[in-house]
């Protein structure tokens, strides 16, 4: 029995290439720990750094039969384990900005909802007062207001001067202002 554990990296390179697992296990056991160390210091987290070193040597595994050595398995694990960093990196900041995408985006509809509940709850408030005002105050405010006429518009309709309707938007708001409780 061939032991395979003095051989040259490109040796045990040739023999992956042909579906020879220990020679995998070998370049495997040999690089692991060098590899794991370069690839923490860069990205700070061990559990990153076992997880890109795991995924790079699956990749030469599964590609092993079209992967081809312009120079050495050093320089090709170094370069390959280098991307695999390079894209692991890219991927936090994409995780990231997603995150923080999401967390505004939670917080926007967190606050809309509330948006609305506050505004559903002032529209009542000012219908309850709106409806305490004197007929013709309320219905210059309606037609003000809610139909968005304007008090030219509503002194025609009314059969009163321009000044009256001024003068019964005014009481209105004055009123509306002051008896309102849900403050801002």
């Amino acid at each position: 029995m061939q032991l395979l554990g003095d051989e040259l990296d490109e040796v045990l390179f040739d023999l992956l290439k042909v579906n020879n697992e220990k020679a995998f296990t070998i370049l495997y056991n040999r690089y692991w720990d060098k590899l794991l160390e370069v690839a923490y210091n860069k990205l700070k987290l061990q559990a990153d750094a076992e997880e890109v070193l795991q995924q790079l040597f699956v990749q030469i595994w599964n590609s092993r039969h079209h992967i081809f050595l312009r120079y050495t398995f050093r320089t090709y694990i170094s370069a390959a384990l280098k991307y695999a960093i390079y894209h692991k990196i890219a991927e936090r900041k994409k995780r990231q900005f997603v995150f923080f995408e999401e967390e505004i985006n939670a917080d926007f509809a967190d606050n809309s909802t509330q948006y609305m509940l506050d505004f559903s709850q002032v529209r009542e408030e000012i219908e309850t007062l709106v409806a305490q005002l004197p007929e013709k105050c309320q219905m210059v405010y309606r037609l003000s207001r809610e139909n968005e006429m304007t008090a030219k518009g509503i002194a025609e309709r009314m059969g009163i001067s321009e000044k009256t309707v001024q003068g019964h938007l005014t009481k209105a708001l004055k009123y509306i202002k002051s008896n309102l409780t849900i403050l801002f």
